[in-house]
């Protein structure tokens, strides 16, 4: 079996002595690890995690891998059983509606603070590059593809923006978790309105008009929040 990847982390310097397992360094690598497992594919909702299979495919002990679980647990990203290690989370369409609700007001700032430096070459080739991503995407109808790209063009305007808490915010495992989960439910039998509205969105970040480029977007969430809301089986949707 090929070993994942863990993520490198600066060190102290060619001196430094060398981490244990429990250094914290090593359990954000592992976190990272398993959440970039779930966004691409390795690791599924509902799917147990055991410990010792980690380690084993991590290359650590298990004790970073039983303290990286429980950081999970705590991010709503895996799910604790007794005697029986972890699961990935399966999520309601309920809390992914909440989770869109919340996730709309960090994106709005950062296409607001984007769009306002969008005379800045550099800034708008960023730009252009993520959105090509989602067209690619779109054009392939790849759900999770696509709603990956979206993230990633999001993680650029919020860059772009300046903002750290912003950007070191978005980046969060849960929020990275919660975000490929919407692909089960977005853009579903609406990727061509969908599209439009994100060319609608881009185009208008690209004109340096942050007041309307704001306008667009937060429309546009509120129109993937309605069609979500129409598909929870448990009517769970809440007075607007």
């Amino acid at each position: 079996m090929t070993r994942p990847a863990l993520r490198p982390h600066a060190a102290g310097g060619p001196d430094a002595p060398p981490e244990d397992d429990s250094s914290a360094s090593l359990v954000s690598s592992v976190v990272d690890s398993i959440v970039d497992g779930v966004m691409r594919g390795r690791y599924a909702p509902g799917q147990r995690l055991i410990a010792a299979d980690l380690a084993e495919d991590y290359g650590v002990s298990r004790a970073p891998v039983r303290e990286a679980l429980h950081m999970l647990a705590g991010e709503g990203v895996v799910e604790l059983i007794a005697n029986r290690g972890a699961r990935i989370r399966r999520l309601s369409v309920q809390e992914l509606v909440d989770f869109l609700e919340f996730t709309e007001a960090i994106c709005v700032l950062g296409v607001r603070l984007a769009t306002a430096r969008m005379l800045e070459e550099s800034a708008r080739q960023t730009v252009i590059h993520h959105y090509a991503a989602i067209e690619e995407a779109w054009a392939r109808r790849h759900p999770r593809d696509f709603v990956v790209a979206l993230y990633q063009y999001h993680i650029a305007l919020n860059r772009i923006g300046g903002n750290r808490f912003l950007e070191f915010f978005y980046q969060r495992p849960y929020i990275r978790f919660y975000t490929l989960l919407l692909a089960d439910l977005v853009p579903g039998n609406t990727w061509q309105k969908y599209i439009e509205n994100y060319r609608l969105i881009h185009t208008t970040i690209l004109s340096g008009d942050s007041h309307t480029a704001v306008i667009h977007f937060t429309s546009h969430i509120r129109w993937v929040l309605s069609n979500m809301r129409r598909t929870d089986p448990g009517g769970g949707r809440r007075n607007a």
